[in-house]
């Protein structure tokens, strides 16, 4: 796995970073000349210098709001991990839609968590972005996460249970197996042993509240184990 490290001020790198980042050989940082010659080649649309890397990370306040927009089209094509990091960022956000994608501070992002997600990169043969997250913390935090929604959905379909006309949207229920939202990080996990037998695995099927009920009782079990 090949990480591209766009960073216009190594002395922010070489202030947060304990370990030994520059003889890294997954992680490439672009910066200098070729931090230079890249920003040219994103402000004339070219990303093919990219295509080597799995992963792009850039200091956010380096680039342009035009290039950011280029780096987030290239990733969403390419379905490639992004990263921007920026001391201005005060809470790092995670999503997982179109592509994967964290803004995180740059004081989080040069953490001991780099040299974790590096290590778990290698291991795996896969990005994950919520190591350099969370650390080693990150299941945890992904099923917690998980638990929170669906206590959220199940609160608003009681509501709208015993209240048809209050205004709660179709897409905030749990109507489907898709509904609930089940990240492939954790798919294992849930359906390791056949705890989850009373799914079916289409994304489609409609569930029932005996169902949901039983999924998290499964994820409670689960968020016991890994505490």
């Amino acid at each position: 796995m090949k990480i591209a490290l766009i960073e216009d001020r190594l002395e922010r790198l070489e202030r947060f970073v304990d370990f030994d980042l520059y003889n890294c050989r997954e992680v490439e940082i672009i910066s200098g000349t070729e931090f230079d010659l890249l920003i040219n080649d994103l402000s004339n649309n070219n990303t093919d210098k990219l295509n080597q890397f799995d992963c792009i990370s850039s200091h956010r306040s380096a680039l342009s709001n035009t290039n950011r927009d280029i780096l987030k089209k290239y990733c969403k094509i390419n379905k490639k991990p992004l990263i921007f990091f920026s001391g201005g960022i005060s809470s790092s956000v995670y999503k997982n839609e179109d592509f994967t994608f964290l803004h995180i501070n740059s004081r989080e992002f040069y953490s001991n968590n780099l040299k974790l997600f590096i290590e778990d990169n290698i291991k795996k043969g896969s990005v994950n972005l919520l190591v350099l997250q969370f650390g080693n913390r990150w299941k945890l935090s992904l099923l917690l996460s998980l638990r929170n929604k669906i206590a959220i959905a199940q609160n608003k379909q009681n509501l709208k249970i015993q209240n048809p006309d209050i205004d709660i949207s179709e897409n905030e229920l749990i109507k489907r197996e898709r509904d609930l939202q089940i990240n492939t990080l954790v798919n294992t996990d849930l359906f390791d042993a056949n705890k989850m037998t009373f799914l079916t695995g289409n994304e489609y099927e409609t569930v029932t509240t005996e169902q949901i009920d039983k999924f998290s009782s499964v994820l409670n079990h689960l968020i016991n184990d890994v505490i």
